[in-house]
């Protein structure tokens, strides 16, 4: 994209436009057995964990082409572009000693001192949770063979919150449910999925707004299930919604389609001439275009290399200051916002 240096990240991938599957996403948690969790770390004690960390796994082959960071040497809007890019938590956000390690795609990233004091995850465009999987597993073989983790024969990792014992994993896939969000389906199926111990939750935004109609479906139960059986029970309810989303998106185009085709070009055309823009107004539009695009009523020259949601993560606004090197006012973020999809939106037809 034209403004984002040194990108070729898994966002960018074609996989995440195919379909409503964005991403698939595997998070493992991890502790150390000398230190105590996190939460009860002095901070010279994080300090020393971190650093004895940080030596062990840049030791590791696997890791010598990644990025490293340590939130001393951060500014926040820095800190707070990784976090919009999925490659810090929130919670992590918040830590004031706080390290890890990037790789190049940005698909794996390795942090320290999060609520645990290893947290490994891994993204795979589109719907590919094995593959998601195999890579976060890598990684947590390998650091596991220079540190000791916090495991117990009976109960399996030992982490910090207690939901997270047992496998310690987290696996979400990242949905776009325009049609589902439109008919206000949402609350109910946030309840249902609830039944099978899953979570249905707003990536941005929270309960009482929503920008973009993305969504993020994950697991809560991680004790006395493998992971296999979190991936097919996670897998098998994604499914379920993935028939629902596409069955409302038929019916909308078959008795609206001039009007689902309108929207959709108006979008574009707000999109391509706006001179400002708020986050709200650019992520309905550019949810407006994917949806678009997904079911045929606009298309692009660039189809097979355009992926709408690498524009949703560039017009956060950490990312525009990071873009830009420095902080910028909220009408300088919302300018600059417009002309970074003025620059990087494709001709629609």
């Amino acid at each position: 994209l034209k403004g984002m240096r040194n990108m070729s990240k898994w966002y960018e991938d074609e996989k995440c436009s195919e379909g409503i599957i964005i991403s698939s996403r595997v998070r493992l948690a991890r502790n150390v057995k000398k230190y105590n969790f996190s939460l009860k770390l002095t901070e010279n004690d994080a300090v020393k964990m971190i650093d004895e960390l940080s030596e062990a796994i840049n030791s590791l082959d696997i890791v010598k082409d990644y990025s490293s960071y340590n939130f001393k040497t951060l500014d926040e809007y820095q800190k707070q572009a990784m976090k919009e890019r999925h490659v810090i938590s929130n919670f992590l956000l918040g830590q004031k000693q706080a390290a890890g390690f990037v790789s190049k795609d940005e698909d794996i990233s390795i942090m320290l001192n999060e609520e645990d004091h290893i947290r490994i995850q891994a993204y795979a465009p589109g719907m590919d949770m094995e593959k998601a999987f195999e890579l976060a597993d890598k990684v947590d073989d390998a650091i596991d063979s220079v540190t000791d983790y916090a495991f117990d024969e009976k109960y399996g990792y030992l982490t910090t919150c207690p939901s997270n014992v047992g496998t310690g994993m987290r696996a979400s896939y990242m949905l776009h449910l325009p049609a589902l969000a439109g008919n206000n389906r949402i609350s109910g199926l946030a309840s249902e999925v609830g039944r099978f111990g899953l979570v249905l939750r707003s990536v941005y935004g929270d309960g009482s707004k929503n920008y973009g109609d993305i969504y993020k479906l994950s697991n809560q139960i991680t004790l006395g299930v493998s992971e296999k059986e979190i991936i097919d029970s996670l897998t098998h309810i994604a499914n379920q919604i993935i028939s629902q989303e596409r069955t409302l998106r038929k019916q909308y185009v078959l008795n609206k389609r001039l009007s689902a085709s309108d929207i959709a070009y108006r979008s574009y055309g707000v999109l391509r001439y706006a001179r400002k823009l708020s986050l709200n107004d650019a992520m309905l539009l550019l949810s407006q275009i994917r949806l678009g695009l997904a079911q045929g009523l606009i298309g692009t020259d660039m189809e097979n290399e355009f992926c709408v949601y690498q524009l949703m993560i560039g017009v956060m606004p950490a990312n525009l200051a990071l873009m830009n090197d420095s902080d910028m006012s909220p009408e300088e973020i919302e300018e600059y916002r417009a002309k970074f999809i003025r620059d990087n939106l494709p001709v629609i037809r």
